[in-house]
This record gives C-alpha cells, sequence and structure tokens, in this order.
C-alpha cells in the first residue's frame, strides 16, 4: 500500500519548507495543494519537494476543497491501495505521529483514522483555552451527528483508505474549515469504520484563518441538520435497520422532546426526557457499531 501525503496550504512561507522537510521517507509520494497563495508557497513547495511530490495551485476552494483535490488526484495516480494522510502546511502535524495514524489503514481495520491530541501524554498542550472549548462542543455534536464517539473532532491529522476515498460522495462535501466535522459525520453515517489514535498537540507560529463565532455557528448548524438526518436515514427511512429497533428509537426521540414541552407546565415530570435520551443513547451505540463496515450511499 502506498502512503501519499496530502498537505493544503495557502500563505505558509515561512513554514511550508520545513513541514515538507518534516515528511519521512517512506512516504511515497506528497502533494502540496497551493490554494491561491499569494506569497512564495509555491515556489518554495516544488524547490523542497524535488522528485518527492508535486504542487498543485487552485484558487480559494477553502481547506476542505484543497484536500478533495488532492485525495481525488491520488487516486487517480496511484489506485485504491493507498492511505492519503493530511498534514497541514503550518506545520501544526508532528511527523513522527504519522507512522501510528497509518497503521490502521495499512493494517486495513479502520477507513477513515482521526488524530486525538486529549489520547497524547501530552494532552493538547499549548492549545488556547477558546478552542478547547470549541473543541469540546463540536466534537459533541460530532459524536451524535456521526453516531460515532469523537473526543478530538477538530483535529485536521487523518489517514483515509483509497477505498473510501473512491466510494466518498465528492459532489456533497464540505469545503471549508468544517471538513473534519463533515467527513466524520458522513462516515459515521454511511456506516465506514472510524478510529481515533494519539497524536501531539502542535502550537507555534502558525496563524489560524478562522473566524471563530462564524466557524462555531455554521459547523454547529452543518451538525445539528446531521443529526436528524442519520435519524431518518437509520430510524425512519433506514431498510436494513431491525423495525423493533426504529419503533423504539422514535418513540424515545419523540417522547424525549415531548417531554421536555410537557415538563415546562408539570416540572415532575423533567426526569423522563434525560432518561428517554440516555435510553436513546445506548440504543444509538449499539445499532451504530452493528454498521461498521456496512457502507451505503
Amino acid at each position: 500500500m502506498r502512503v501519499v501525503v496530502v498537505m493544503p496550504a495557502r500563505n505558509e512561507s515561512k513554514l511550508i519548507s520545513k513541514s515538507i522537510k518534516s515528511i519521512p521517507k517512506s512516504v511515497d509520494w506528497i502533494i502540496v495543494i497551493d490554494d491561491g497563495s499569494t506569497d512564495h508557497t509555491a515556489s518554495l513547495a516544488k524547490d523542497v519537494l524535488a522528485d518527492r511530490g508535486e504542487v498543485v495551485s487552485t484558487i480559494g476552494l477553502g481547506v476542505g476543497g484543497a484536500i478533495q483535490t488532492g485525495s481525488q488526484l491520488a487516486l487517480t495516480r496511484f489506485g485504491t491501495d493507498i492511505a492519503v494522510v493530511v498534514m497541514a502546511g503550518d506545520g501544526q502535524m508532528d511527523a513522527g505521529d504519522l507512522p501510528a495514524v497509518v497503521e490502521p489503514i495499512i493494517s486495513r481495520r479502520s477507513d477513515h483514522v482521526k488524530g486525538n491530541r486529549w489520547l497524547h501524554p501530552e494532552g493538547p498542550k499549548g492549545m488556547p483555552l477558546i478552542r478547547k472549548m470549541g473543541t469540546w462542543w463540536l466534537s459533541r455534536l460530532t459524536s451524535l451527528a456521526s453516531g460515532i464517539r469523537i473526543r478530538d473532532s477538530q483535529c485536521g491529522y487523518t489517514a483515509t483508505s483509497g477505498e473510501m476515498i473512491e466510494k466518498w460522495d465528492w459532489n456533497a462535501t464540505w469545503k471549508g474549515y468544517g471538513y473534519p466535522n463533515w467527513w466524520l459525520m458522513e462516515a459515521g453515517r454511511r456506516g465506514f469504520r472510524v478510529q481515533e489514535v494519539p497524536v501531539k498537540s502542535v502550537y507555534a507560529d502558525e496563524v489560524s484563518g478562522i473566524r471563530i463565532s462564524r466557524f462555531f455557528s455554521s459547523v454547529s448548524w452543518m451538525l445539528w441538520k446531521g443529526i436528524w438526518r442519520r435519524g431518518v436515514d437509520w430510524y425512519i427511512l433506514g431498510k436494513n435497520t431491525h423495525p423493533a429497533t426504529k419503533i423504539l428509537a422514535n418513540t424515545l426521540w419523540f417522547g424525549g422532546w415531548l417531554g421536555l414541552i410537557v415538563a415546562l407546565k408539570m416540572p415532575a415530570l423533567l426526569i423522563l426526557p434525560p432518561l428517554a435520551f440516555m435510553l436513546l443513547a445506548g440504543l444509538d451505540d449499539k445499532e451504530s457499531k452493528r454498521r461498521r463496515g456496512r457502507v451505503t450511499t
């Protein structure tokens, strides 16, 4: 299996050379996606890459769109027997973690592997408090939307199998910074196998292009819609779900929300909605585990 690194970059002239040089020699090919840089990112990347990879220039695709471009190019160049690893051009991914990130793909135990900075012995060292809070919130929503327990949804250090890339719906994907959440949400809904592995938290000279308030609101809304979409796909329209599971899941879900409304007038009933959602969470976890490896369209 070939290992291909896709490195999205925009105006990373200060860090792109260091980021590329850190990639282990065991990596078969490196694809740098220079997405509309106005500095020397592209030329510096070409000089450092030499015969190890290539630079593809795009304009304004967004980080998710850049990763899509690189992933599809890797699939076209090498076929499905690949592991595509995403490493940012700003040096936020420790190359020493690459073997751990890619191993579940190579051993064919997972379709999509996510870095988890909380699992690392050093934890989310250096991560700003606002990002810790945001990661906690979005990880909770991502877990609900995907049906998989996710603790670090915002870590962009990932590895994906060529088979998953080939089956992915590229006509409906997230182009911007919320791409990790979208990938997890859709991977869980469709039955791909997802796994988290420990990676080091790296914060140094990089400058984020994220507008915090706009990012959190748009991604939260996307995930909230995803929760309902998965619910409809699995528990209302899903042909692969047992009828009894459908009935129980709908009773608990809608009954829990109805209980919240009724409890506004009868506070004594406030205990019922949390109980209903707890039972639903257990049922949903069991159904999610049953579906792992059963990829749907």
